[in-house]
């Protein structure tokens, strides 16, 4: 699947951290704090390891250079959720951080987008959004309550992050 975005057009990248920027399905439920194990792989105080997605940083790295505006909208206990983040050096790659102990991600990305609105005076449309979640649990409510946002199924539609760099790309055309 390709999305057609044009030269110089910034879009709101919303992404999932569960099952999506790393493979615990579950981050809330582990102990922290956090330590590094390897390039791609943090271990709470118990223990288990969670390992970061590869080129996850390749694609955040990707999306900033392009100008385009990166959150999170992840359904977790905000505290566990951000000391991961900050183990896997993550934290500052984000412009908004959407993290929330309940499973409303139509309400988060309301949030994100009234504080962009807010503080940078920009308004963004359903269709300069990009919504990227392992599950489609969500989707329907963000469609109904924001609107038709572009929605892209980690693991299903992508397979990687590389992958999703060349979905996203402006020279990319469907």
């Amino acid at each position: 699947m390709f999305i057609n975005i044009q030269e110089g057009h910034a879009m709101l990248i919303a992404l999932d951290l569960d099952g999506t920027a790393w493979d615990h399905p579950d981050i809330s439920s582990l102990y922290p704090p956090f330590k590094r194990v390897g390039p791609l792989a943090i271990a709470d105080n118990r223990g288990v390891v969670v390992n970061l997605r590869p080129h996850l940083r390749y694609f955040l790295q990707w999306a900033r250079g392009a100008g385009h505006i990166l959150a999170t909208l992840s359904w977790n206990d905000f505290d566990v959720a951000y000391q991961a983040l900050r183990a896997f050096e993550l934290d500052g790659y984000f412009h908004y951080l959407a993290i929330e102990p309940h499973p409303r991600k139509d309400k988060m990305l309301h949030r994100v987008l009234r504080q962009i609105r807010e503080e940078r005076g920009v308004e963004i449309q359903p269709s300069d959004i990009v919504y990227v979640d392992d599950r489609d649990i969500h989707i329907r409510e963000i469609w109904e309550n924001i609107g038709p946002v572009r929605f892209i199924q980690f693991g299903k539609d992508v397979k990687c992050f590389t992958e999703l760099v060349e979905a996203l790309s402006p020279s990319r055309r469907s």
